[in-house]
């Protein structure tokens, strides 16, 4: 039985996305971490203790700002962090769909630095608001987790494709752009209390950066911070095409902003066999 396990387990891991592995990594640090948590509590008669924290600190984000530029890593491995198991369902299940979704609407690379740079603004809103939280002023608190990546691929969705259907159970069929709503009230609702205040600036701040990026991505500017390098690169080659198709249809960024704004209008099923064929031809080279 375990060996059939391992054998699926294993044929996920190497035939799977990015997103199945980031969720493998999140699991198997979340059963670590309760090991090793398991573990502390038993020997310290009940208390997780010091040196459990000490370990959990290590890869979380602070609210001492200098503590994240000293231990600069935690930008990264606060995203994989969950300790407590519904925690760790609800953020996986929703990393799950809503990532797959941005990358079939606007291509796998796209969908990477919105996960990545909406957990970075999270976290950045995370540091700043516990600068002024009164609560937070007298102890240093820790945030980890991927809501606020999460938040930023649901804010993506709604924005490129607000009337996009998903069922809900118990619910039924429910348009994307009512999640995300219900989504934000929750977080500004609770912004203010004392319970995970921290946290949700974190949600608001991921999801202000899902939402951010698409508007830019439409008019032109895109956040994939390599493309930079390759700038000079992309220009030389409009140029060539410009050069050598002066008449033929318009360059294939004004194309694809046009499908994206169509998308965002009547939703994806309005596309025609032929924008979906660009589309995806658009995405695999993203």
């Amino acid at each position: 039985m375990f060996d059939s396990l391992f054998k699926d387990l294993k044929y996920q891991w190497t035939t799977g996305n990015f997103w199945v592995r980031s969720i493998g990594i999140s699991v198997a640090i979340f059963v670590m971490l309760n090991l090793v948590k398991a573990l502390f509590t038993f020997q310290n008669n009940g208390i997780a203790g010091v040196v459990y924290d000490d370990i959990i600190h290590s890869i979380s984000l602070s609210s001492n700002w200098k503590s994240n530029l000293i231990q600069f890593w935690v930008w990264l491995t606060h995203i994989y962090v969950h300790e407590g198991f519904f925690h760790l369902l609800w953020n996986m299940l929703w990393l799950y769909w809503f990532a797959n979704i941005v990358e079939d609407l606007i291509g796998a690379r796209h969908a990477k630095f919105i996960f990545f740079e909406s957990a970075f603004c999270g976290g950045l809103f995370f540091v700043i608001a516990a600068q002024w939280i009164p609560w937070y002023q007298h102890s240093e608190v820790h945030a980890y987790g991927a809501s606020a990546a999460v938040n930023g691929m649901l804010f993506a969705a709604a924005t490129i494709s607000p009337g996009y259907t998903i069922r809900l159970v118990l619910i039924g069929d429910v348009q994307i752009k009512y999640i995300a709503l219900v989504v934000l009230i929750l977080d500004l609702l609770f912004a203010g209390q004392q319970s995970n205040t921290g946290g949700h600036f974190a949600h608001l701040g991921g999801a202000l950066w899902g939402y951010l990026y698409v508007i830019l991505l439409r008019r032109g500017i895109s956040m994939d911070f390599t493309s930079l390098l390759k700038k000079k690169e992309k220009t030389r080659i409009r140029k060539n095409i410009r050069m050598h198709k002066p008449n033929t249809d318009p360059p294939a960024e004004d194309r694809l902003n046009k499908i994206l704004d169509k998308i965002h209008q009547h939703g994806i099923q309005s596309l025609s066999s032929e924008e979906k064929q660009f589309l995806d031809q658009k995405s695999k080279e993203s």
